[in-house]
């Protein structure tokens, strides 16, 4: 690297960033305070300068320093429902910000965050991608994700990882069924939302509609911090900052010039053209003075939920006050623009406790160039820094503990998340290996270091370190503290945590920890849940020969996908499972053109479950051999069926300790101590020699629970797996002189569970099918007959549709949903969007499908 004085950065360099073309060598510039600016050249594309720039700044910096670099990082995950314009809003974000020269299109098939040839073909994201840019003074992270529910893991984890997200809306649907499933998402991980109307340019956009839905369905507070401008003809034509009181056009090319409009100076109290202003600052307020009044109705709107919930800007409001003899109007014009930014921030950020959370509402039409600049505007001013946030889930040694805010010192302990893995070419190697996606939540990674996977007890050795830029890897010197980047690492898996001593306490950790001083600590951060699958098929290869490779493809395909599930049957055919045809549908066309496995999918198998209908009992001892009973155990088995007919999709078997159970041991425990402490008294065996009746309650609990897990997965009926059960310890009792052992132990909840379920009578047993959430979104409302026809041919239960015709919501088995995509695109002729999830099981009481259902498992009645 070539020294450059420390003065402002030259701007050549800045132009050289943006403008070197996309092969060859390319050309950019570092800078850290120590340093000053320097030049390098790099074979990775043109934001190899942008990246070298963010991640360099942890290397060799002071604390103070690496504090500054991790406030300018923002980690963002763009959600929405399914063409909402997430892809397009991304794309242009990478254009203004200098990441392309050119703006991708979907339906084209030339984004940078769709690379995959699915995506392309279909004009969808399957796969949640990262990308890195700079925008004013922070380096933001983005992870543009799926809108389809079939891909709903990668909305997942991507929430588990970024520390904001902007929410987008279509302007003329409103809230739709994915909105509220990422919204849903977001509160399990506590990330803060930006929210963005997006495509006001369409004919039936409704800015209002959309902000009531927001409010109405969400269970949020709208903060308009912008609203639409239209212009003469009533086209979408700009925005309106509320805050900041300017209109903003869009103009160049595509609309990377932004034409602001102070409006406040531009009008008078009653909105009209003010004497003094001339030529074109005043024009909008001359035009449209009804955008004045609005914005002014606006931002009175925002001060007043701005000081209910933000003391700081209450009290501000109330000097203000005072300096203006109590004139409520003019207080409010005298609170300063940054003054409620950094309001709205602190509200973002901290969200208050007791009230619906306020969501900052923002608009534009990202496919017409308008609205993105004040986006990224809003990214970096009101969501939230790793420093600002505190990571979820941190345990050590299964204890919780508080990890504090980012910090890169080299003094702090590294943790890091591994939230996605995918498998590319290694470039010094030549193979296809895994490349792990990683959040570092503290410390710092560096190539060469040692990272113990306590998820797996493994340790891992990183060669290289790289930031994604879609499904580039670029490489860098170091992953600090709040960053996202990745990895070649062997024994890795989604949802695992890595974790390393700082470098000056590591050799004297594993020292100690060798010698038996003190045992190795393991810290584990909460991981990612995969959803149950509801669907399944078998498959199998087109040739003997395919088969192993198919095997082999499968086994990648499920460590990068966590939703994707493989298994095989008892007559040992593979069987895959899935979040639905799409997402199978895709699997398929990954195996044929990645893996070049040629393959098919086979019939169909739906996910039945078994139940019970009534309380089961039993009561057994239970021995070894020729030995004396060791226990004598009493369990209950009751259904968790709702109106004796349904259950949820969560209601797995469970177990629990019956209350009275649970305290006659305590008491008695408590009973044997006190007979102990008296003089004279033997303790009567080694059976009392435990450390207390509380850990021997947690062992009986966790022992139960695992026997429950393994015995539930065969039912009595048909073989199928046990659902909405939930067993119930009502007494158990060792025997003199018997030990409470895992083994033992084990054989007795095993042995008890099975008898049980033997001893179940069929009349007792009924089967649960899978019952379909169905949500229909229709482009054109006069195909809403359509569709509810259909619906009803597939014996659906219409649940609710909309005034204005454009969507439809039922419930529907899903045994009568296979296949039903292709028949629905047929009725609307396309102009519609399906989408399935499960909603519960309900008991089947079709005799002739019950029927259907054992002669296809084998099973005589």
């Amino acid at each position: 690297m070539i020294p450059w004085p420390a003065r402002s950065r030259p701007r050549w360099t800045r132009w050289a960033a943006a403008h070197v073309p996309q092969r060859g060598l390319y050309l950019g510039s570092t800078w850290t305070p120590s340093r000053g600016f320097g030049i390098f050249c790099s074979t990775a594309p043109s934001r190899a300068a942008s990246f070298a720039t963010h991640h360099r700044r942890g290397v060799g910096a002071g604390a103070q320093e690496a504090g500054d670099a991790v406030a300018r990082i923002r980690n963002i995950g763009i959600v929405a429902h399914i063409d909402a314009g997430k892809t397009t809003t991304t794309e242009r974000m990478l254009f203004y910000s200098g990441v392309t020269k050119r703006v991708g299109d979907v339906d084209s098939g030339t984004t940078t965050t769709d690379f995959m040839k699915e995506e392309a073909d279909r004009g969808i994201t399957i796969q949640s991608a990262a990308v890195s840019l700079q925008w004013k003074s922070c380096d933001i992270n983005l992870i543009d994700t799926p809108g389809h529910v079939d891909f709903t893991v990668e909305v997942e984890r991507a929430m588990r990882v970024v520390d904001g997200v902007v929410a987008l809306f279509d302007a003329s649907a409103g809230v739709q069924a994915q909105s509220y499933t990422v919204l849903q998402q977001s509160r399990k991980f506590q990330v803060p939302l930006l929210a963005f109307v997006n495509k006001m340019d369409k004919y039936n956009a409704d800015f209002q509609m959309s902000v009531a839905s927001i409010r109405d369905k969400l269970q949020v507070e709208p903060l308009l911090l912008q609203l639409p401008l239209h212009g003469e003809d009533g086209s979408f034509a700009g925005v309106v900052d509320v805050l900041a009181q300017t209109a903003c056009r869009f103009g160049g090319q595509n609309g990377s010039e932004v034409q602001r409009t102070n409006l406040d100076e531009a009008s008078g109290a009653d909105g009209q053209r003010a004497s003094s202003p001339s030529g074109g600052t005043g024009a909008v307020a001359h035009e449209l003075p009804h955008v004045v009044r609005a914005m002014r109705s606006a931002r009175h709107d925002v001060v007043a939920q701005l000081t209910a919930v933000d003391d700081t800007l209450s009290e501000q409001f109330i000097e203000q006050l005072d300096a203006t003899d109590g004139d409520e109007a003019e207080a409010e014009r005298r609170l300063s623009t940054w003054a409620l930014q950094a309001a709205v921030r602190r509200c973002v950020v901290h969200p208050p406790h007791g009230r619906p959370p306020l969501l900052p509402v923002l608009c534009g039409a990202s496919r017409r160039d308008q609205g993105v600049q004040p986006l990224l505007d809003a990214i970096t001013c009101y969501l939230p820094s790793p420093a600002d946030r505190h990571p979820t889930g941190l345990t050590r040694d299964g204890i919780p503990v508080a990890l504090p805010p980012a910090s890169a010192a080299r003094t702090v302990s590294t943790v890091a998340l591994a939230f996605k893995v995918t498998h590319a070419v290694h470039p010094l190697k030549g193979q296809r290996l895994p490349l792990v996606f990683l959040r570092v939540y503290s410390g710092m990674i560096t190539p060469r270091a040692q990272l113990a996977n306590h998820s797996r007890g493994q340790t891992e050795v990183v060669e290289k370190l790289y930031v994604m830029h879609a499904n580039q890897p670029v490489e860098v010197p170091c992953l600090a503290a709040g960053q996202i980047g990745a990895a070649f690492l062997t024994h890795t898996y989604t949802g695992d945590t890595l974790f390393a001593h700082p470098s000056q306490h590591l050799l004297q950790a594993k020292a100690r920890v060798k010698k038996g001083e003190v045992k190795e600590e393991v810290y584990t951060l909460e991981g990612i849940d995969a959803p149950p699958a509801v669907i399944s098929f078998s498959i199998e290869a087109a040739t003997r020969n395919q088969v192993e490779l198919l095997k082999d493809a499968l086994a990648e395909l499920t460590r990068e996908d966590p939703s994707l599930r493989v298994s095989e049957n008892e007559q040992g055919t593979m069987v895959v499972s899935g979040m639905g045809e799409l997402h199978l549908e895709i699997i398929m066309s990954r195996l044929s053109n990645e893996y070049q496995v040629k393959c098919r999918l086979l019939r169909a198998i739906i996910e039945y479950r078994e139940t019970l209908r009534t309380t089961q009992a039993v009561e057994k001892h239970v021995g070894f051999f020729n030995e004396l009973p060791y226990a004598e155990c009493s369990l209950e088995m009751r259904p968790l069926l709702e109106d004796g007919e349904r259950c949820g999709p969560n209601d797995h078997c469970r177990f629990r300790m019956d209350n009275a159970f649970v305290a006659s041991y305590l008491a008695g425990y408590q009973q044997q101590q006190q007979q102990q402490q008296r003089g004279g008294m033997s303790s009567g065996g080694r059976a009392n020699d435990v450390r207390n009746a509380k850990e021997e309650l947690r062992v009986i609990s966790t022992t139960f629970q695992s026997a429950v897990d393994a015995c539930m997965r065969l039912g009595p009926l048909a073989g199928l797996p046990m659902h909405g059960v939930e067993v119930v310890l009502t007494s158990f009792r060792k025997t003199a002189g018997s030990v409470l052992q895992g083994k033992s132990l084990s054989h007795v909840a095993r042995s008890v569970l099975l008898d049980m379920l033997r001893a179940t009578r069929k009349d007792d047993l009924a089967l649960l099918e899978p019952m379909m959430e169905v949500e229909v979104h229709l482009s054109e409302p006069t195909y809403i007959g359509n569709v509810v026809s259909s619906l009803n041919e597939h014996k659906a239960l219409t649940v609710d549709v909309q005034e204005d015709g454009r969507s439809v919501k039922a419930i529907v088995a899903m045994r009568n949903t296979l296949h039903y995509t292709m028949e629905l695109r047929k009725a609307v002729k396309g102009h519609a969007n399906l989408f399935m999830k499960l909603h519960h099981y309900q008991v089947l009481e079709e005799k002739t499908v019950i029927s259907r259902i054992l002669k296809n498992l084998g099973i005589t009645e």
